[in-house]
């Protein structure tokens, strides 16, 4: 257990132990990793950008997710959503749908809440609509895997 942050960005490390908890954040960005181990638990935010990983685990835990969503199976996204020209995507993490949206993580009934209470009108109605189709998309994709 690692009791703070662990920043391993751009380094060469190119795999993390089984069980592996970060009480805070956990930098992966710009490393060699390709996998990352089942039951991971980072308490904020997990950065994976510029890594080599193209899939999520089936389970694992974190507060935040920043990933480059284009480079991901398994993911569907919108870019330039919002008036901060945020990218939104949809993952499926412990069987459960969520949405990532800046350091939102979570359910998109969590996701719409949030964007109700932050926003209003036409921005806020677009807001989840693009996170609806992120799920939409994401839904349509995991039922055409072969089982």
């Amino acid at each position: 257990m690692v009791g703070g942050k662990l920043i391993l960005c751009d380094t060469q490390i190119s795999m993390l132990p089984e069980g592996l908890i970060v009480e805070g954040e956990l930098d992966l960005s710009g490393t060699q990793i390709t996998t990352l181990p089942d039951n991971l638990v980072v308490g904020d935010e997990l950065f994976l950008c510029c890594t080599p990983i193209i899939t999520l685990p089936d389970y694992f835990i974190c507060g935040s997710l920043y990933l480059d969503p284009e480079h991901f199976s398994g993911v569907a996204f919108r870019k330039h959503c919002g008036d901060n020209n945020r990218t939104i995507f949809a993952v499926r993490v412990n069987k459960i749908l969520h949405i990532s949206a800046d350091c939102f993580y979570g359910p998109i009934e969590q996701f719409e809440d949030v964007v109700d209470r932050k926003y209003s009108g036409e921005a806020a109605e677009a807001y989840k609509q693009a996170a609806r189709d992120c799920i939409n998309e994401l839904k349509e994709k995991l039922s055409a895997r072969p089982q």
